[in-house]
Formats: C-alpha cells, structure tokens, sequence
C-alpha cells in the first residue's frame, strides 16, 4: 500500500514538472521570435550599391565628398538593421554603438523575407539621405525597388513581403532620424588660419576658404572616435635644407618635377573627383572595391549587410579622427612650402584640398574600410574595376594592403601630401579598422 501511495506521489509530481515545463516552453515562444532563418543571398543589396552608383557617377556638379561618405555611413548601418533579426546570435548595433537609440522589432513569431526588408530599407534610406537627387533619380529608385519586390513575389506570400517591406521602412526612418542629431557640418565658422610659418594657409590657384574645421565635433559612430586623433609629427617643421622635414618636401617636389606617366595614371585613379570624365565620386570607389570584394568572397546577406555597415562605420569616423589632426596640427600643404622656399613656380599635379596636410584625407576614408575587409576576408587579392564606365582596364592587386599603398602614394604623386604623412595615415585607419571589426 505504501509502495503504491509513493508511485500515485511520483506519476504527480513528474506530471507537475512537465505541466511547469510546458508553460515555460510556451512563454520562451511568446517572448522570442522562432529559430532564425537560413541565410538569403545578397543580390538585392549588391544591385541597389551598383544601381546608386550608376545614377550618380556622371552628376556635375557631383555631391560633396564627405557628406556622401556620412550618408553611406548611415545606409550600411541602416541595411544591417533591417536584416540584424534574421541572423542567429546577431544583436543590434545599438547596443554597440555611440548614442545609438533602440530600433524598431519585429512580430514575434512571425515570417520575414530579410531580402524584401533590406530592398525596401534601402530604397527609403536613399531617397532620405541622397540630398541631390533629382524627381526622375527617386522615380527610378522607386522603379527599383518595385522590380526588385515583383520578383521577390515568386517565392514568397504578399502577407510576409508587404511585413517585410514595412519593417524595412520602419528601420529607414529610424536611421534617417538619429542622423538628424549628430552635428555634422562641413563649414568652418571661427576658425582663421594661424600666423606661423608651418601652419596651413589656402593654397593656389583659387586659395579657397577652409572646410572641415568643425567636422571633429560630428557625433562618431564609436566612442573611441570621440577623441582618437594622429600621433604628433614625426619630426618638427624646419627650413634647414638638411633637415628630414626639408627632405621630405624636397621629395615630393623632385617627384612632381619628373612625373612619369603611370605615376600621373595612379594619381588619377585615386583622384576620385567625380563628374563627367573627372573620376568616380567618393564613395562609389570605395563601394566598388568592397562590393567586389564581397562578390570574389561569395557572401550571403547577413555577410554583406555586416560588412557594408562596418565599412559604412569607417567612411564616417575616419574622416572625424583625420580632421581632429588637420585642424590640431595645422600643417601647411606642400605647394606653400615649395614656392616659399623651393621653387615659386612649382604646382603640384593635382589641386590641392582646402584644409590642412596632416593627416590624409584620403586615406581617412580606405585605411579603416581596408583594415575591415582584411579581418573579414584576409590580406587576399582584389581587383578593383571602379574606372570601368570610362573604358579603363581594372587594376589588379596582389594584395589589400597593396592596394592601399598605392592609394597612399598616388597623394604624394599628386602633390599633396607628405610621405610620413601617408604611412602615418595607414596606421591610423589600421587601428580605426581594429577597432571598427570588435563591435
């Protein structure tokens, strides 16, 4: 009888645990969205990237530099974002990200299609962000985005692409919104060239007025760019002919003297002044190289979406942390010291930007987007092709490091930089990139 009443006491208490065990299954489904997704191929993406490209290569006047890295910081971030929930393990940015606020979620429980959501993510960041787009360029972004939606429908139920589309948007519109904050400005109000013999002044032939100064203030994308700035110089400004700062200039006015025609080539390709003819417009370069990169690597959508936002990260703070140098140290350009001391005759190969020399602007913006693509992908080979719609043959590199020493010294071919000042840029965008890839 006891045996019994102590069989009748166990079938309850295990009927117990299981009932507690069914709830608890039950709530874990009602608070957690199913088991993600398997990854989705990242074509949309890539045609969206190629597409913008496209539209706004041959603009003239072409949209400024810096604020089209800006824009295409937020795009990747924002593309990521409307992808983040379908990729196992993944948490929002904004849990990594300086000031970065929460972003919208997705129904529990319910089926997404993350290429549909980054299709229509993309669609609305671009006509958000893309301030110089005309009526017939968001017509066609429209075009695209409906084109890329009708095929998607092969596959997949208007109920989980018309879900998945306005979750895209909805993401869209919180990216665009936080950008609103971050305090970016490309003028220069207060700030007045210094007195001194090494500092920067406007350079010929227009010597125009400073940009950038303030851009330093500009909310980052880290924390750690709030103040990371370049080392001092290596060496001090001096006119002392057998000084290292005089040899240095003297290098690159020698160089400037006997330019050779592939030096004139390389200074050229990294040109990236964009317009008809002129170049491709920053970023697309940039974009064409990392797109060609994540094609060579066959990567899928959560990949390709990581990426294109690290990147994105790059194309933002890197700029922040080179102006904070420009303006801190406020070393004049080549061609000043050259026609003061050299040579009053002397030009360089290429205009000069209207800010200070050190440190690169340039590589400001590929030094940290390289160092992403080599902890993502490794030192590998790369072509980039960015030239193609002018007739240009692709130049091919045996290595990602190689090609941004090549972009490094196309400045000093052009006449621009300082050679200390590019190998000190490199490093500064490697550690940037370091950083970028822990988040």
């Amino acid at each position: 009888m006891k045996r019994l009443m102590l069989k009748h006491l166990f079938s309850a208490k295990l009927g117990v645990a299981f009932l507690l065990l069914g709830i608890l299954t039950r709530c874990q489904i009602t608070d957690h969205a199913l088991p993600k997704a398997p990854e989705e191929p990242a074509d949309v993406v890539y045609q969206w990237y190629k597409f913008m490209a496209r539209l706004q290569l041959r603009e003239n006047p072409q949209p400024v530099l810096l604020a089209q890295n800006r824009a295409f910081a937020f795009i990747g971030v924002g593309l990521y974002e409307s992808v983040q929930p379908g990729i196992a393990g993944a948490t929002s940015f904004s849990k990594r990200l300086y000031q970065m606020p929460d972003m919208p979620q997705t129904e529990v429980s319910k089926d997404y299609l993350w290429s549909a959501s980054a299709n229509a993510a993309m669609a609305s960041m671009f006509k958000q962000f893309l301030g110089t787009l005309t009526t017939i360029n968001q017509a066609s972004i429209d075009s695209m985005e409906a084109a890329n939606y009708n095929r998607l429908r092969s596959t997949t139920s208007e109920e989980v692409l018309q879900r998945s589309q306005a979750f895209g948007r909805s993401v869209a519109n919180a990216i665009y919104n936080w950008s609103t904050t971050d305090n970016f400005t490309l003028a220069s109000p207060g700030y007045t060239p210094l007195n001194q013999p090494w500092a920067w002044v406007p350079t010929p032939p227009n010597f125009p007025t400073p940009v950038g100064a303030n851009l330093q203030n500009s909310r980052p994308f880290l924390a750690y760019s709030l103040t990371a700035t370049a080392p001092p110089l290596p060496f001090p400004y001096s006119e002392d002919p057998s000084s290292e700062f005089y040899k240095e200039v003297k290098n690159v006015y020698d160089i400037g003297k006997t330019l050779t025609a592939e030096q004139k080539a390389i200074a050229n390709w990294w040109a990236d002044a964009g317009g008809a003819g002129t170049g491709v417009p920053s970023p697309y370069h940039i974009l064409s190289i990392v797109t060609s990169v994540l094609e060579s690597q066959n990567a899928g959508l959560w990949k390709a979406a990581e990426v294109y936002a690290k990147t994105g990260i790059g194309l933002k703070d890197g700029p922040i942390n080179t102006f904070r140098a420009k303006y801190q140290y406020n070393l004049l350009r080549p061609v000043t010291y050259i026609q003061r001391h050299m040579d009053a005759s002397w030009l360089p190969y290429l205009v000069t930007p209207p800010y200070p020399e050190y440190s690169s602007g340039l590589i400001s913006n590929f030094g940290p987007v390289i160092q992403v693509l080599i902890r993502a992908f490794g030192d590998i080979p790369v072509t980039d092709n960015a030239y193609a719609w002018r007739g240009l043959p692709a130049r091919q590199y045996n290595s990602l490091s190689d090609l941004l020493t090549e972009a490094a010294v196309s400045r000093v071919y052009a006449g621009i930089h300082y050679q200390f000042t590019q190998d000190i840029s490199i490093e500064m965008g490697k550690k940037l990139g370091d950083e970028i890839a822990k988040i």
